[in-house]
């Protein structure tokens, strides 16, 4: 009975002893943000690789590119305000015995832009936005024969448009990262400059220049660093 009274009374000690362990603490004032989602004040960069930049890739060209980029700021919760910038590079090439022909084309663009967001979930984002590319390039094509001067023509062009666009994102590593796909329409209005043409060592214009109106589309992949200034 001895026994039974003693082991009792020990049982009764370390489950006190593991209550205070368990409901002991410290007060605090601080407020810990619970989920993962993007809220007013925060920044985000953004890094898109795009459709636009791999169309037209084959075996025989060469693509040199910088992802499309974005600085995004959310001026509410759900109203986010962005900037983006993308360049790329194409060029076509082929070789003969005596010959080497290259067709090339360079874009730098800009994207101003706003999105709406309404989901309000701490994974899943859905949103829509309006966009204003703006920017230009070139084009054209240089030949190298052997034994001549080489020849290469040159058009550019500046364009501006209106687009829109649906996103789906998914917030990970707590807030600061998400991935996420875009999908994009929009109107351009290509003005084509004078095409200049080098042969000879010698420069000469020629008069090509025009309007033209495009209706364009691109899907992005994305992924976005979050962080607060």
């Amino acid at each position: 009975m001895k026994k039974l009274f003693s082991f009792l009374c020990l049982a009764l000690s370390v489950a006190t002893i593991a209550q205070a362990q368990i409901t002991v603490g410290e007060n605090t004032s601080q407020t810990i943000r619970t989920g993962n989602r993007a809220e007013q004040g925060d920044f985000g960069l953004y890094l898109g690789a795009t459709t636009t930049m791999f169309k037209n890739i084959g075996s025989s060209t060469k693509l040199e590119a910088l992802p499309l980029i974005n600085l995004k700021y959310m001026v509410t919760d759900k109203l986010e305000g962005r900037l983006g910038i993308e360049w790329w590079r194409t060029t076509d090439t082929t070789k003969g015995d005596e010959f080497k022909n290259s067709e090339f084309e360079t874009n730098f663009m800009f994207y101003p832009g706003i999105a709406y967001h309404f989901n309000r979930s701490n994974i899943l984002d859905v949103y829509v936005g309006g966009e204003l590319p703006i920017g230009g390039g070139n084009f054209g094509k240089k030949q190298e024969i052997e034994d001549e001067d080489d020849k290469e023509e040159t058009v550019s062009n500046f364009r501006i448009g209106l687009g829109a666009f649906i996103g789906l994102q998914a917030y990970i590593c707590n807030l600061p990262l998400a991935i996420g796909v875009e999908y994009g329409i929009s109107l351009n209005n290509y003005h084509y400059g004078d095409g200049v043409m080098t042969q000879d060592g010698l420069t000469y214009s020629k008069d090509t220049s025009y309007n033209k109106f495009r209706l364009g589309n691109q899907a992005r992949l994305t992924l976005t660093y979050f962080f607060k200034p």
